[in-house]
């Protein structure tokens, strides 16, 4: 993969999310288990963060903002899709609970130099798998690892398939999976624009993550095709 291969995918499948940003919630209501994983997220959150300022990274439209809110975390909500973080101010309508990080701000890449707010936050939510969309998670946990103070915790849900379920959706990228170690990739497609979907295994964000952050446990939601991680930000982690 070239240098700039990553920002490409990354921009690529930014205007995926813009192109599907109107029928998304939609989408997101027919599958009913959707809403089963998303009270299990909340529940794991919940019991781990009873309180603080938490980083919604890669909210979508917004559909996390009311429990978190509810529960009253002060919220920085983190979207790089413009669409889709347009349905998510319009989700939450005026509150001083959530700030939006803005087109640059949401660009993580910068967050090693400059940081997009002022005040670490204590927590990081990533639900429904953002970090699928990221081929470099190495360069994305150096960068959360600066925008998260020492102990506070990430919960990241991200998808788990299993190789018959990889064959069935790309078999040349399966097996060179399987055969080379490398991670799977998987295409999306909706209407003309198409989105490059990586499913990482627990052991390559485990790994991909460990010079900041360490592993607090994982819970396999095997039915619905994803895996619940914690992570804890290392204290002695520069």
């Amino acid at each position: 993969m070239s240098s700039n291969e990553p920002e490409r995918i990354i921009q690529k499948n930014i205007s995926y999310h813009d192109e599907v940003a109107e029928e998304y919630n939609a989408i997101m209501e027919r599958h009913q288990p959707n809403q089963l994983i998303r009270q299990r997220v909340r529940e794991k959150f919940c019991s781990l963060v009873p309180q603080g300022r938490v980083l919604d990274f890669g909210g979508g439209t917004g559909l996390d903002l009311g429990w978190l809110t509810a529960s009253g975390y002060e919220v920085v909500f983190c979207e790089p899709s413009v669409a889709m973080r347009k349905k998510a101010v319009e989700c939450i309508g005026a509150t001083d609970k959530v700030s939006f990080l803005e087109d640059g701000q949401t660009d993580f890449s910068t967050w090693e130099k400059t940081s997009p707010f002022a005040e670490k936050v204590d927590a990081i939510l990533s639900d429904f798998g953002p970090l699928n969309y990221i081929p470099d998670i190495g360069h994305l946990f150096s960068s959360l690892s600066k925008v998260i103070r020492p102990g506070g915790h990430c919960v990241l849900l991200v998808l788990h398939l299993p190789f018959k379920k990889r064959w069935k959706w790309h078999r040349r990228n399966a097996l060179a999976s399987l055969l080379s170690g490398n991670t799977f990739r998987m295409y999306i497609p909706y209407r003309d624009h198409q989105q490059m979907v990586f499913v990482h295994t627990e052991k390559e964000i485990a790994r991909a993550a460990a010079p900041w952050f360490r592993c607090g446990g994982s819970e396999l939601l095997a039915m619905h095709d994803f895996t619940l991680i914690h992570l804890i930000r290392n204290e002695e982690a520069g």
